[in-house]
């Protein structure tokens, strides 16, 4: 009696993680929201990349002499939202092979055991709204002597967005490009 009990008890559990995709999220999005280095191909740009829900409208490498430098080149790619297997049937096999004896008996055996899961509530995927933009953009640094000297007191300024909605992130500047 224990066997069937165990062999449908590991089929509940295997169905229920069959099929699943695992959580919502940006596809290909990194692990950090802005990444600026330098370009491999080319030492003396700044290369600047931010995933957002909002579009990178401006960038600014900033000297502490006040000077600024505007982006040469802002390329911006949509993404897409993708969600798990929320909400789907799911169907799971599970196989159980024992032994035992007591005292005046012995004995073993295989089973075979199969498991239907189907979702409680609403079955449709949920609505994770519009994705966000990956960004890429590039500054020149004309005076790569004055940025090698001082890059720690440069800043990388990001604006997002447009109108009302704009907003700001200013962070430190990479260190130059080892050349």
């Amino acid at each position: 009696m224990k066997t069937p009990i165990l062999i449908m008890i590991s089929a509940f559990l295997m169905a229920g993680c069959a099929d699943k995709q695992g959580t919502a999220g940006y596809k290909g999005s990194p692990a950090n929201p802005v990444v600026t280095s330098f370009s491999g191909s080319e030492q003396d740009t700044l290369q600047v990349q931010v995933t957002d829900p909002q579009p990178v409208t401006r960038v600014e490498l900033a000297a502490p002499d006040g000077r600024v430098f505007l982006a040469h080149q802002i390329d911006r790619e949509s993404l897409t939202r993708q969600g798990g297997g929320y909400g789907q049937p799911s169907v799971g096999v599970g196989v159980g092979v024992g032994s035992g004896g007591g005292c005046c008996w012995s004995g073993s055996g295989v089973g075979v055991g199969f498991g239907f899961g189907f979702p409680l509530g609403d079955a449709r995927e949920p609505d994770y709204g519009p994705g966000g933009v990956a960004s890429t953009a590039l500054v020149h640094v004309p005076d790569m002597a004055a940025y090698r000297a001082q890059w720690q007191h440069w800043k990388v300024r990001i604006y997002l967005g447009e109108g009302a909605s704009e907003r700001m992130v200013e962070v430190a500047a990479p260190p130059p490009a080892a050349g």
